[in-house]
């Protein structure tokens, strides 16, 4: 009887939990981007007297077609114009575009230029012995001091991939995966939850030959 409840037990919790992660990662999203325009929706007339969840669901579909209407903007000629002179203004203003130029370029390789990151690689780091996962940011090697040639490689941090480490690693450090970047990402950010079929065979280590 014990074990027929403990099993119970743990398979309710094996349903439950996907489903109430999912429901609570969604409500965070909705609460703090529907959060920046509650304030202003609560002072309205007409909104005033609703509930509070109510207000923050209007305020976060109008953050999403405040999003989806800059980007149409952007597309446009008028709106590429105006974003260009921004973003040339940014750039030219002391300590605000240093902050702008490390985002703008973070953003780029991340949303657009999504060709930035080469492929998934495994690489002994931060020290030989323990491996992790990154992406190879560029082709290109460079020339060590003393004649080894070295890649540049970037270790994404979990949850936040936009976060990270690059580091430069010597090529015969450096392991080529068959792993995708897609899901290379969602491994990392996971935690390693979400695993591709055969993770085993597609991360194994095998020392690049340099050129």
């Amino acid at each position: 009887m014990m074990k027929e409840l403990r099993h119970y037990f743990i398979s309710g919790i094996a349903t439950l939990l996907p489903v109430s992660f999912t429901i609570i990662v969604f409500w965070f999203i909705v609460t703090r981007m529907g959060s920046i325009l509650s304030p202003l929706l609560a002072g309205h007339p007409l909104l005033r007297h609703l509930p509070s969840g109510v207000v923050l669901i209007i305020g976060f579909i109008l953050v999403l077609i405040g999003i989806v209407a800059v980007g149409a903007a952007a597309e446009g000629i008028v709106g590429h114009l105006a974003l260009t002179w921004i973003d040339r203004l940014l750039r030219r203003m002391p300590i605000v575009k240093a902050v702008y130029g490390s985002a703008r370029q973070l953003t780029n390789a991340v949303f657009v230029e999504r060709s930035s990151l080469r492929k998934t690689v495994i690489a002994e780091y931060p020290r030989h012995g323990l491996y992790a996962i990154g992406f190879l940011t560029s082709d290109d090697r460079v020339d060590l001091p003393d004649g080894r040639k070295a890649l540049f490689v970037f270790f994404p941090t979990a949850p936040n991939p936009t976060s990270g480490w690059l580091a430069l690693i010597p090529e015969a450090d450096v392991a080529d995966t068959s792993m995708s970047i897609e899901d290379g990402l969602k491994l990392v950010v996971s935690g390693g939850v979400i695993r591709p079929p055969d993770v085993a065979a597609s991360l194994r280590y095998t020392s690049r030959t340099t050129n």
